[in-house]
């Protein structure tokens, strides 16, 4: 019974064993498959991560070839900056030796099956309004036409970017030296050898030159210097022949008057612009809103030119008398014009004016109505019990002294509202309207030095209410639409004023600055540069700062105190980027004159400080004054907006500064297109 059972329990068991067998078989060769899939898949992956590191290397060559082609092709324009010269219909040009050319590689051997081809174009608004741009695009592809296409946009360097540049570092004594703690704050150039004098000098910006720096151990240079450089030239007459057309364009380009002149003699002038910034209401409540900037411009009768750069007279070497002083004078209470009660505000009356019958009826009746205008008159009151007709008297018998030291007393060029007492004709005006004292209201469109010219286009009519409608020119697109930001003038011109906007005025004559020329947004004020008022004042000729009674001050008598300043400031204030093609920014008659009246911080001089915010560019350095006091002493700063936002249409030069980088998709590139697309 026992031996029995134990035979049916090996019968079973035997037979499982045999079926295990089988299924191992089964078990090893999924597994032998399995290691043979995994096999195969390793030789795949790494076949394929081959494919792709050879892939990666070829689009690594494409990339280097393009770059590369883009440098080689900036070196070329800026070696030939005329290279970028278009004619009509022309968008872009192939660059020589760079068209399906191969590329050496860092090791100095060609890169392999890559060839490049190179274009340069212009971009953008190609007038160059708002700065010249031009591109430079690089393709290389290889013989499968894989493809890399970069884009390389390029600014062309302005010479609004200088804070100093020159051609020549001398004038007629010889060199000129930084020297005695000069500092200068923006980017410098010259064409010459920069001369640093022992006193030394610090310079806070790129410094470059075409020769050499002598005597740099004495200077600071904070952000190094380079020289012999390429020479940077002048622009050409062909880069400025434009402007004219882009002036008529805003009724901005004005005709030659009779017997004007294109020299560097300031003297010779028949022509001045002022530059007026107008509140018409805008967002804020004064005259600096984008649109509120105009200018008018005044011609001076022939015989009126010395009246015209508001030249102090003499008798010789004497001072004058009042009788010959017609730009300037004091101010004074007067009746209403065609009333009885005093005026509250003061008029103003020239020196010429004081010693005639009707001024003196004039005071005489103002002190009848009103007794306590005596006692506090005009040059400091009379003695109580004094008469109308003493005080009128005395008020009319005024010294010149007297006259010019009083409070507020000052002058005006021709042409100024204030001086209706001595410029309105009688052939035009009846005498009521003549025998007044001037103020802002009081404009004279055609007068006896000269007349103001009518603004052809449509005045807007937020200006219809003012007295100098129909004579100011605006200088912004709201009231301008075709203005382009240029002036030109053919001749010598005088400039003055306040200038709200983006303005370049081109001269072919010298511009005289007749007195101060401010940007009704100040520099100083830290403004985004768009917001920012930008001038360029740009010159065949020079530029000159007046020796008149603005900028100088004036010779009142032979004793002690002899001068004094009769501006609304001592000193001289000047906004924008100077370009002085013929030669030079200087100050005219700087060694001569007063050398202690005024003070510039705490140095005494005779004229003070010119206080510049902007730039010089100029063919030879001027001088502006002498060590011993004479002229004036130099405070100049650098305005950085004028990088990014130049002058309209101010000179470059032919350097071009990378702007940014573009990459473009290969697939069916077509530079004919791609530059039609990119330039307006």
């Amino acid at each position: 019974m026992l031996s029995i059972r134990r035979s049916r329990a090996r019968g079973p068991r035997a037979r499982v064993a045999r079926n295990r067998r089988g299924v191992a078989l089964v078990f090893v060769l999924i597994f032998v498959t399995a290691m043979a899939a995994l096999a195969m898949s390793s030789i795949f992956m790494a076949s394929t991560s081959n494919l792709l590191a050879k892939s990666y290397d070829r689009e690594h060559d494409l990339r280097y070839a393009a770059e590369a082609a883009l440098e080689m092709g900036k070196s070329r324009v800026n070696y030939d900056p005329l290279f970028l010269t278009f004619g009509p219909g022309t968008l872009y040009k192939k660059i020589p030796g760079l068209d399906s050319v191969q590329i050496d590689g860092a090791n100095g051997q060609k890169l392999p099956g890559i060839f490049v081809r190179v274009y340069a174009g212009q971009t953008g608004i190609s007038t160059g309004e708002y700065g010249r741009f031009s591109s430079i695009v690089a393709e290389a592809r290889d013989q499968r036409n894989n493809g890399f296409i970069r884009r390389l946009e390029l600014t062309q360097e302005s010479f609004a970017k200088f804070a100093y540049w020159s051609d020549d570092e001398s004038n007629g004594s010889g060199p000129i030296f930084f020297n005695n703690g000069d500092e200068l704050w923006g980017p410098v150039w010259s064409n010459d050898t920069i001369r640093v004098g022992t006193g030394g000098a610090k310079f806070h910006d790129e410094v470059g030159t075409a020769q050499f720096v002598s005597g740099a151990p004495y200077g600071t240079f904070i952000k190094g210097k380079k020289e012999y450089q390429k020479k940077i030239d002048l622009p050409s007459n062909t880069m400025l022949s434009r402007l004219q057309s882009y002036a008529a364009l805003g009724n901005m380009a004005f005709t030659m008057t009779s017997g004007a002149s294109i020299s560097t003699n300031e003297s010779q002038l028949r022509d001045r612009i002022e530059f007026l910034a107008i509140d018409l209401g805008g967002p804020t409540a004064d005259s600096t809103d984008p649109n509120e900037g105009f200018m008018r411009r005044y011609t001076v009768k022939a015989g009126n030119e010395a009246l015209l750069r508001g030249e102090w007279p003499l008798n010789g070497s004497n001072p004058p008398s009042p009788s010959q002083v017609q730009l300037c004078g004091d101010w004074h209470y007067m009746l209403p014009h065609g009333g009885n009660a005093a005026d509250t505000a003061k008029k103003f009356y020239p020196a010429s004016i004081h010693a005639t019958t009707w001024f003196r009826a004039q005071m005489e009746s103002l002190y009848a109505a009103q007794p306590a205008r005596i006692t506090a008159a005009n040059a400091g009151g009379y003695p109580a019990g004094t008469s109308a007709s003493a005080a009128a008297k005395a008020d009319s018998a005024e010294s010149l002294v007297n006259i010019m030291t009083g409070t507020g007393a000052r002058c005006y060029l021709p042409g100024d509202p204030h001086l209706v007492a001595v410029d309105r004709p009688s052939a035009t005006f009846v005498l009521r309207d003549i025998r007044r004292g001037g103020d802002d209201t009081t404009f004279t469109a055609s007068g006896v030095f000269g007349a103001w010219r009518a603004y052809p286009g449509t005045e807007p009519s937020v200006l219809s209410s003012r007295y100098d409608n129909g004579y100011l020119f605006p200088l912004d697109r709201f009231y301008n639409p075709n203005i382009k930001g240029v002036i030109y003038e053919p001749a010598n011109v005088g400039v003055s004023g306040v200038v709200n906007g983006h303005i370049t005025l081109y001269a072919k004559g010298t511009i005289v600055l007749l007195d101060d020329l401010r940007y009704a947004n100040d520099p100083s004020a830290n403004l985004p540069c768009m917001q920012h008022d930008i001038v360029g004042l740009l010159s065949d000729k020079d530029i000159v700062i007046a020796n008149n009674a603005f900028n100088t001050p004036v010779y009142l008598q032979t004793g002690s105190p002899r001068y004094r300043n009769v501006d609304d400031t001592k000193d001289f204030y000047i906004h924008g980027v100077l370009m002085a093609m013929g030669t030079s920014f200087r100050a005219e008659d700087y060694n001569s004159g007063p050398n202690n009246v005024n003070d510039c911080d705490v140095v005494n001089n005779g004229r003070g400080c010119i206080y510049l915010s902007g730039g010089i560019i100029q063919q030879a350095r001027g001088p502006v004054g002498l060590s011993s006091g004479e002229g004036f002493a130099k405070r100049y700063s650098y305005d950085r907006c004028v990088i990014a936002n130049p002058p309209p249409y101010f000179p470059t030069t032919g350097r071009f500064q990378d702007n940014r980088y573009i990459e473009l998709d290969p697939a069916g590139f077509n530079p004919q297109q791609y530059f039609q697309s990119i330039t307006q």
